[in-house]
């Protein structure tokens, strides 16, 4: 299970995603983690309303857990004691910037399935419980040390301890203890058994990714066709025969009716629906978004290139791209299509590749008027910065 080193992109899809867990040892450069949030930041950050924060405290004899909701009054920490406890605190990454940075690391995967960086800060015996996650999740090893029991294959037995708060596998799962220090990466896949317990007070920063249910996704794209009245076209029964008379749907019909279902996913609606349901952020109500406060024109953008500076998007921004028909990509940032033009297609490719804009590579995206256009609306979104501005 522990790798000498992390998997080509290629090597992890085929062998290890949704398959199987792995360790990689120092991963993560310890001097870049230091960087990042520390605990007395995340005891701040719990004391805020509208960020979702939990502690979870536990017994030496590993059978009782119980969990906390914040926001929490400041006092709550002089009050957890030196041992069995531990700070949660969720989408970190847009909190404190440059923990997300982590996501660097983390390009090969499927960034637009992100769903935060959960932080946790933990005294010694702090645990969770051993318990399974529906999501996929590398769990990056900060300050202090842990050991982590893993299954080497998914937990059937999903019977949990009741009248607790959190779900703790009641007969636990079969497999094998490590220990992590700063730097380790854990590769989890969804219903693979796994278990922390905290040796020397430790943070632990889990990069997660979550699929939507289908029931959620068919919701959404319902509310997406009923926004315009052309694109929420009506059954009318048309070609209806006999044999559908009374209370009987005949089989025609049923197939008709599929039909027209299948046609509205198979359309290019649903095309940019799902670039807009992806990029859509899960940690604040897109309305919260505040574009940038000092907008930039195109003519300034422009400038600022030909003098060298070069723009970059933050790691902490979601993004996310379809292609459409005619093969223009669909660009969406906080749950709305930017572009769908077929002009933009080498500009979006370029930031699906988390590359640098700069005077250098300009020429080479297409007619700079309209490359100029969409890079300003980008900026003015707060989506790409100046690099020393």
């Amino acid at each position: 299970m522990i790798l000498d080193k992390f998997p080509t992109a290629d090597a992890f899809y085929k062998t290890y995603w949704g398959k199987k867990p792995f360790i990689v040892r120092n991963f993560v450069d310890s001097t870049l983690m230091e960087t990042f949030v520390d605990g007395d930041t995340m005891a701040g950050l719990a004391l805020e309303e509208d960020i979702k924060s939990r502690i979870v405290t536990n017994d030496s004899s590993g059978q009782q857990w119980e969990c906390e909701h914040g926001p929490f009054d400041e006092s709550r920490f002089s009050e957890l004691g030196a041992r069995d406890w531990s700070l949660l605190v969720q989408n970190v990454e847009q909190y404190h910037t440059d923990t997300a940075k982590l996501l660097e690391h983390f390009h090969f995967s499927p960034r637009w399935l992100l769903d935060d960086i959960m932080v946790s800060y933990s005294a010694p015996g702090g645990s969770v419980g051993p318990h399974t996650d529906s999501y996929h999740t590398f769990l990056v090893q900060g300050i202090g040390v842990r050991k982590w029991k893993l299954s080497a294959n998914p937990v059937m037995d999903k019977n949990y301890i009741e009248g607790m708060d959190i779900k703790v596998l009641q007969n636990g799962f079969e497999g094998e203890d490590f220990e992590v220090r700063m730097g380790d990466v854990i590769y989890i896949p969804p219903h693979f058994g796994h278990e922390g317990v905290t040796l020397e007070t430790a943070m632990t920063f889990s990069v997660g990714f979550l699929g939507p249910k289908m029931s959620e996704m068919m919701a959404e794209y319902a509310a997406y066709l009923e926004e315009e009245e052309s694109r929420d076209k009506r059954y009318l029964g048309e070609g209806m025969a006999v044999d559908s008379g009374a209370f009987s749907i005949s089989s025609q019909e049923q197939n008709t009716i599929r039909r027209d279902l299948i046609n509205a996913i198979q359309s290019d609606d649903f095309t940019r629906w799902m670039a807009q349901y992806f990029s859509t952020p899960t940690y604040t109500d897109i309305e919260n978004i505040e574009p940038r406060d000092e907008p930039l024109e195109e003519a300034d953008i422009l400038d600022a290139l030909q003098k060298g500076e070069v723009l970059h998007r933050a790691e902490y921004i979601k993004l996310s791209i379809t292609t459409a028909f005619d093969g223009a990509l669909n660009l969406a940032v906080y749950g709305q299509v930017i572009s769908n033009a077929l002009a933009h297609k080498p500009l979006i490719e370029i930031l699906d590749r988390n590359e640098i804009i700069s005077i250098k590579n300009l020429d080479g995206l297409g007619e700079q008027d309209a490359i100029i256009t969409l890079i300003t609306q980008l900026y003015n979104l707060n989506v790409l910065s100046f690099e020393d501005w």
